[in-house]
């Protein structure tokens, strides 16, 4: 039996009734027979491995488990999760995990000791609880991990605009150490003042994201991150900062939000999309804008940012992968145009760069998980 889930991607649960003897609550004495952890006997699709030695950190998968969710219990960190896949390379399909089946839940030390750099967020596909990978055994000796690359820079990322709902604008800049009739526009060093202090909780050393909304579109609003700032000092109503990252020109109409780092996703290395990759059927959407140039029409290509209509509620996730496609006639087979990954995630849209494009794409061209 199963069901579909509106998560997606990494996010995606477990569907499937199955044994769940074991978890990484439980002693590993309860299936740890003749020195060894045995897995009792379970259905699923994959060649797990029966038995481990003694001593191996376990999690059997339940029903509801996702390998985003387990990475945070483990980790506490959700984009850890392609190192919960890379030591159990017996998953062959990425988009499916199965109660019963067993889990190695890594030592990050010693992977970070061997030169693996932790940190990832991956596709996203529609199914139950995943990993990104190939088929191989989930054993020490196995065969090596997936090549991870970033999906953008750092800088782009937290700089990318996005369309999204209207924030909180009320706290804001109201002036400039050197006044805005003398200097309209802020750059990194400069000193300014803001209109919460101790009374808000604000408090020296905070640090805070400077947005500027740009307008209305038919999805939410286009809104820019023009840099961020950290309290010097705060006083009972008011506050004195220092902009210390510019993203573009920051102006006397920005208004703050709490500076929140967003990792940086990395992605496996896998094959590239083609005329002739089938469709998938999974999530699907479409590109409602392009954020770089600001402008809902036009073409762009390869490196340019856009906006699509699909994000949280539909269990997107940074470093979710689209194949990017059109109909040029409703009884011809589709073109596929390249492909794009999520960089940043909200409750209906996302923000994705495009990393692959064989033709120009356009807003309106359509989408779906890869």
């Amino acid at each position: 039996m199963s069901t579909r889930t509106s998560r997606a991607g990494i996010w995606a649960v477990a569907l499937f009734a199955g044994v769940t003897l074991a978890s990484a609550q439980q002693s590993p004495d309860q299936i740890q027979p003749g020195g060894e952890i045995v897995i009792p006997p379970h259905w699923s699709p994959y060649q797990a491995p029966n038995s481990y030695p003694e001593g191996t950190r376990l999690h059997i998968i339940v029903r509801g488990d996702t390998l985003w969710d387990l990475a945070n219990t483990y980790f506490q960190n959700p984009f850890l999760w392609p190192q919960l896949w890379d030591a159990n390379r017996y998953i062959t399909d990425p988009h499916w995990i199965y109660p019963g089946d067993p889990l190695v839940i890594p030592d990050l030390d010693l992977l970070r000791a061997a030169g693996e750099e932790p940190g990832a967020a991956g596709p996203g596909e529609e199914g139950a609880g995943e990993g990104i990978g190939e088929e191989g055994a989930g054993v020490a000796g196995g065969p090596t991990g997936p090549s991870l690359y970033p999906v953008s820079e750092e800088d782009t990322i937290q700089c990318v605009a996005f369309i999204g709902e209207r924030e909180d604008e009320d706290f804001r800049i109201f002036e400039t150490e050197h006044g805005f009739d003398v200097k309209v526009m802020m750059s990194v060093g400069d000193i300014v003042y803001v209109n919460r202090g101790r009374n808000d909780g604000v408090q020296a050393g905070d640090e805070f994201y400077m947005r500027s909304r740009v307008r209305s579109t038919s999805h939410g609003w286009l809104i820019n991150t023009t840099g961020w700032l950290v309290i010097l000092a705060a006083q009972e109503e008011t506050a004195i900062a220092e902009v210390i990252h510019s993203c573009r020109d920051a102006l006397q109409d920005n208004y703050l939000v709490p500076f929140e780092p967003v990792p940086v996703p990395l992605i496996p290395y896998q094959d590239p999309v083609h005329r002739l990759t089938p469709e998938t059927g999974r999530d699907r959407g479409q590109i409602i804008a392009s954020i770089d140039d600001i402008v809902e029409l036009g073409s762009f290509g390869t490196g340019n940012i856009v906006s699509i209509d699909v994000g949280e509620e539909q269990g997107i996730i940074p470093g979710s992968i689209f194949t990017v496609f059109r109909y040029n006639h409703p009884d011809a087979p589709r073109k596929v145009l390249g492909e794009l990954a999520v960089l940043t995630v909200h409750p209906r849209t996302s923000t994705a760069k495009i990393t692959l494009a064989y033709d120009f794409m356009a807003q309106g061209d359509l989408i779906e998980v890869k």
